[in-house]
């Protein structure tokens, strides 16, 4: 026994490492200086975290290796260098943003140590800040999971924790469960921080069922009440009553007044009584069947003088604007449901991939002495553009001539280097790894374009920064689309069908369909008596015969005149204005005036048409690019040869807004767009639009297939439309063949060595006259007689000085054609 109690004496005097620790902290002076401390790294972690938000794209040079030690280079955030990597480690790394608990343990902290009497316990404490910052990432990752914010921060804004605890609880449970899952976690860490909170809860249920108990016990008893004020009055009604001179008992009377009462509002008069005779039963079926042809029939009477338009409309007729959609008031724009959410193919760029591209660029520009101030990048669903500040002195030209050593050494697809107006940087287009699907559904219900006040609503894609574009083809006025095979241009020319289907009602607008190839364009069939417009003695709406498309293009020349002389006759400038005059009712229809629904001409493989064509079809295309715009006809065409032969100066000159896909050589980006960059284009709906007043702008053009496309046309078709197409003008076969008529007529005065010399022009691809002379061994003034021949049949162009004529025909079998009917 003497032996123990020495033991734990000597245990007691020996003081442990704990207990020493225990007695530093005790001193006033350490718990002093520890509390200060703690406060001044709470308040830096604050102001780091809340810099990181806003700065944290900004900040990525110093990601690179020479970012910490170059002294030139500084950090937006507000903690400087330091700050951006302690908030980077806390928020993209950890917790996201759940790290904003931290400053607020590292405050519990100071508390700590500045309370003598330590109410606060550091072991709770720590645990429910690691509690809550856990809680609140797996809780923010889940939320922001379902929203395109789900990139922001890196990671996200649950940080790396919140992002692998959201993607294992919804592959083991699904997004409900993960989302029940974390609810409860959130409502077990409030509970913890305050046990008073559970008491809150259950009172205010408790408050809210006694509510709903005394109004139910109130609407009872004022029931009850009513119930006996009515049964007091009946009696005291049935006490007043006067006898009648028949024995009626007094129970009886009392019911049969009761009865009375109770079924007075039965016996509403309708119409007065009509005698049963033959004659005036007769006369009111003769009334009713005239007034049912008058509901059915308007009057044709005319009141007044039937050219003035005013006597013959009523008061309220006049207050009232025309709406054309009455015609179809019934009609129902196609629902959104109808197109297919393609979010499950949405790819998150990771910050990795950002960070290793943003090494890979800093780099490269360090290898040939090139140094930056900052880059930034904005991440798009196909393309990330990283924004570069170059250094002071160092000129643009030398980035610029870099971009290929950049591709080189990103090893990706469709790099640019591009200059950003109105900033002083220069922006890297760099592709994804993993490129994302742009739906049609996403950008049709976004809010710009749903607020938009277009006359001619078109929406194709997102912008590098994930913004829906949208445009106003009326102001466009038409619209040039060019690419090769396969590259997205018939997806994106049923993008802007879609676009408008959407939009606009079919009182409003008219399209005119042309698909030689008689495939892409044929799910649109079934919208003949709603939206397609074509000529009287044409079987089919979608047009896919050329001499069918010449005669259409005649017959649209022919509406374009006779639209501009009611235009003439109202005295105004455009289809707008001469609408808005009609629909004030200012317009007399007598006199021929009409609304005006815009017109869309839709031609796709626009190269065939020539080929096959030539000059009958780019005449009345030209004259309709130049004039139509003010009527409201507007042309969209495609092509998938993007040659001078086929986009000629006239078709530039009169198409300043042009879409261009990926295309194979810089000389058919220049031929598209007047200047390179679509040949760098990764395809697959990777596009490049230009609307003459900027630089172009790099889309992905939204995609729709073929079921979606069908399911709009069901949907539509399956209602009332009109009864039947939009008739076009009638056109003559006379009159659509002028040029050939005139060309014909010239045959007696054709050289006979005019077909020589044609298969030799087109076999060539020149169009030179001194070819003529070198070949066929002619003088000058027959070889320039036979070019002029050759410029009237449509052949060559014109005369373009000393360069040589463009050729039009491609091939010699379309030129045998050609020869065939001359």
């Amino acid at each position: 026994m003497e032996k123990t109690a020495v033991v734990r004496k000597k245990k007691a005097g020996k003081k442990t490492a704990f207990g020493k620790l225990r007695e530093v902290l005790d001193n006033e002076t350490v718990r002093f200086v520890l509390g200060v401390a703690f406060a001044l790294a709470a308040v830096f972690t604050l102001a780091a975290i809340v810099s990181y938000v806003f700065t944290w794209r900004s900040d990525q040079s110093l990601l690179t290796d020479p970012g910490y030690a170059h002294n030139d280079v500084t950090a937006e955030n507000a903690g400087g260098k330091l700050g951006f990597g302690y908030a980077r480690l806390l928020v993209s790394k950890w917790f996201g943003a759940g790290a904003f608990i931290v400053p607020f343990f590292l405050g519990g902290m100071s508390l700590y140590f500045f309370n003598k009497k330590r109410k606060i316990k550091l072991f709770r404490l720590f645990c429910l800040s690691l509690m809550g910052c856990v809680v609140l990432s797996a809780l923010f990752s889940y939320v922001f999971s379902f929203t395109p914010a789900r990139n922001f921060l890196g990671d996200g804004p649950g940080g790396s924790y919140g992002y692998y605890i959201n993607e294992w609880l919804v592959s083991m449970t699904g997004a409900l469960g993960a989302g029940c899952i974390v609810l409860f976690f959130l409502l077990l860490w409030i509970i913890l921080l305050n046990n008073k909170v559970v008491g809150k809860i259950t009172g205010l249920f408790d408050r809210l069922f006694a509510r709903i108990d005394r109004k139910s016990e109130a609407g009872t008893a004022e029931e009850s009440v009513d119930d006996a004020d009515e049964l007091e009055k009946n009696a005291v009604a049935g006490a007043c009553e006067e006898p009648t001179a028949e024995d009626i008992p007094l129970g009886e009377e009392e019911e049969a007044v009761v009865e009375e009462g109770e079924d007075t509002p039965e016996f509403e008069i309708i119409s007065p009584a009509v005698p049963e005779d033959s004659e005036t039963v007769g006369n009111a079926d003769n009334a009713v069947a005239e007034l049912r042809a008058e509901e059915a029939v308007p009057p044709v009477e005319v009141i007044g003088d039937p050219s003035d338009y005013s006597a013959q409309l009523t008061d309220e007729q006049w207050k009232t604007r025309y709406d054309p959609r009455l015609s179809l008031s019934n009609y129902r724009m196609p629902d959104l449901s109808l197109l297919q959410d393609y979010s499950g193919q949405i790819h998150e760029v990771s910050r990795d991939e950002l960070e290793r591209n943003n090494r890979l660029i800093v780099s490269t520009l360090k290898d040939f002495r090139i140094s930056i101030s900052k880059i930034s990048a904005r991440v798009g669903p196909t393309v990330t553009l990283y924004e570069v500040v170059p250094a002071p002195g160092v000129r643009v030209a030398q980035i610029v001539r870099l971009e290929d050593d950049i591709a080189r050494s990103l090893a990706a697809r469709g790099v640019r280097v591009v200059m950003l107006t109105g900033t002083n940087a220069i922006g890297i287009e760099v592709a994804n790894d993993k490129p994302s699907i742009v739906s049609m559904r996403s950008i049709l219900s976004d809010p710009k374009f749903a607020a938009a006040k277009y006359d001619l609503p078109v929406v194709i894609g997102r912008t590098i920064s994930n913004e829906a574009y949208s445009f106003d083809l009326a102001k466009m006025p038409h619209l040039l689309v060019a690419g090769a095979t396969g590259q997205g241009k018939s997806v994106g020319l049923n993008a802007i069908i879609t676009s408008l289907l959407y939009r606009k009602h079919p009182a409003e607008l008219k399209f005119v369909l042309v698909d030689p190839k008689k495939v892409e364009l044929s799910l649109y069939a079934p919208l003949e008596k709603h939206y397609l417009a074509k000529m009287p003695d044409s079987e089919d709406a979608i047009i896919t015969d050329t001499k069918q498309v010449v005669y259409t293009l005649r017959s649209l020349c022919k509406l374009m005149d006779r639209r501009y002389d009611l235009l003439k006759a109202a005295s105004v400038r455009n289809v707008k204005e001469y609408n808005e005059k009609f629909l004030s009712r200012k317009l007399n229809p007598y006199k021929g005036h009409e609304y005006m629904p815009y017109i869309v001409v839709i031609i796709d493989e626009f190269a065939d048409l020539l080929m096959t064509a030539g000059r009958e079809v780019e005449e009345p295309i030209a004259r309709l690019a130049q004039l139509a715009r003010a009527i409201g006809i507007h042309l969209v065409i495609a092509t998938q040869r993007p040659t001078t032969n086929i986009i000629t100066g006239t078709i530039k000159a009169n198409f300043p807004a042009r879409i261009a896909f990926r295309v194979i050589s810089s000389v058919d980006s220049k031929t598209i767009l007047d200047q390179t960059g679509a040949n760098q284009l990764i395809g697959r709906g990777d596009m490049l639009i230009s609307t003459g007043n900027s630089e172009p702008v790099r889309l992905q053009c939204a995609f729709i297939d073929t079921p979606e496309v069908d399911n709009v046309a069901k949907f539509i078709s399956a209602q009332a439309g009109f009864g039947g197409p939009y008739l076009l003008p009638e056109c003559d076969a006379d009159d659509a063949s002028g040029s050939m008529v005139s060309s014909k007529a010239s045959g007696a005065a054709r050289d006979d060595l005019f077909n020589e010399a044609a298969r030799l022009i087109v076999r060539e691809q020149v169009g030179s006259t001194s070819l003529i002379q070198r070949k066929m061994n002619l003088g000058y003034n027959r070889a320039g007689r036979i070019m002029d021949q050759l410029e009237d049949a449509g052949i060559v162009g014109p005369s373009e000085g000393s360069k040589p004529r463009q050729v039009r025909i491609t091939s010699l079998e379309s030129l045998e054609d050609i020869l065939s009917t001359l």
